[in-house]
């Protein structure tokens, strides 16, 4: 598929848990999307020094060249790979550096925290269905970390990233991740959330409105939807602090075969879908946010339009 001759930027971002891809003209015109769930952050919560294992190393090299050069048909004048909290953190990240070197030609861009957090930002600041210049908060949950940041008036008011993803949490508070959470379980996940965010200085210090990006939130959405007889396009983004703790008791209360017979669910996520759900839920109320807008806009967003110039 050839363009109309526009600028066009192909995203390729490594995730903790998920490698997705973004090709987009200028104006942020979404050619092409998906994301393919490769965890390569495997192992990430046990403790110790982080070291990616080698399986999950060549399946996600293979990943990314597979999107690089799917790319091509659209002719992208400016490409990039970024990398986020599981390679940022591992020990072993140059080997896995290498690896993508060698199946595409180009290097991986390594994010810090504050660069992940402010690409979350640039990039929802780009939905149309979010008013950029109205102050909100925004969560952006991934595999290896969580950030969050303050907007308003067009600016980055406050950002922090934290070491509180989805498959960072399960593997190191979970001791089972395939049995059901008891509400002791719960109170322990969300307390050690709590304690985390209160130590990283971000204040929730006026009333705002509540924005989130990820996975978790994507299929937290779609769950809501269905419980309610809609389709996944026809889900509403807008989730009530009510919805989500109901969504969060339920998936928790599950066994993991239970979770994987739920609709819209990918297997992949049916393990970690309960931690999610308590960080989400849990940085809601700390926030004090009776909803929150569900974007699919996000980091591959923000980084195609510094490079799109949008």
């Amino acid at each position: 598929m050839k363009t109309d001759g526009g600028e066009v930027a192909s995203v390729i971002d490594i995730g903790s848990n998920t490698i997705k891809f973004l090709v987009a003209a200028k104006g942020l015109k979404v050619l092409d999307h998906g994301s393919e769930d490769v965890r390569i952050g495997t192992g990430m919560g046990r403790g110790g020094p982080i070291v990616l294992q080698e399986q999950a190393m060549n399946a996600a090299a293979q990943c990314v060249r597979r999107l690089w050069e799917g790319a091509e048909a659209f002719s992208p004048k400016h490409r990039c790979i970024v990398a986020t909290s599981a390679v940022r953190d591992a020990r072993n990240r140059d080997d896995f550096a290498g690896m993508v070197r060698e199946a595409t030609g180009e290097e991986i861009r390594i994010l810090t925290g504050v660069e992940e957090a402010q690409y979350v930002g640039d990039g929802v600041a780009h939905d149309p269905n979010i008013a950029a210049r109205k102050p909100f908060y925004l969560m952006d949950l991934g595999g290896g970390s969580l950030e969050i940041l303050e907007y308003g008036g067009g600016m980055v008011r406050q950002k922090v990233s934290l070491p509180l993803g989805a498959v960072r949490l399960k593997e190191k508070l979970i001791a089972d991740p395939a049995a059901p959470m008891n509400k002791g379980d719960i109170a322990e996940v969300a307390e050690y959330i709590a304690e985390s965010l209160f130590a990283s200085g971000f204040d929730f210090r006026s009333p705002a409105a509540m924005v989130g990006t990820g996975g978790g939130l994507t299929h937290a959405r779609f769950l809501i939807g269905a419980d309610k007889g809609l389709s996944q396009q026809d889900s509403s983004p807008m989730l009530s602090l009510g919805d989500m703790r109901a969504l969060m008791l339920k998936v928790s209360g599950m066994s993991i075969a239970e979770r994987r017979n739920l609709p819209h669910l990918p297997a992949a996520r049916a393990d970690i879908m309960p931690v999610a759900m308590i960080v989400l839920t849990t940085v809601m109320e700390l926030a004090t946010a009776g909803s929150i807008v569900h974007s699919f806009y996000n980091l591959r967003y923000g980084i195609a339009a510094e490079l799109l110039g949008d």
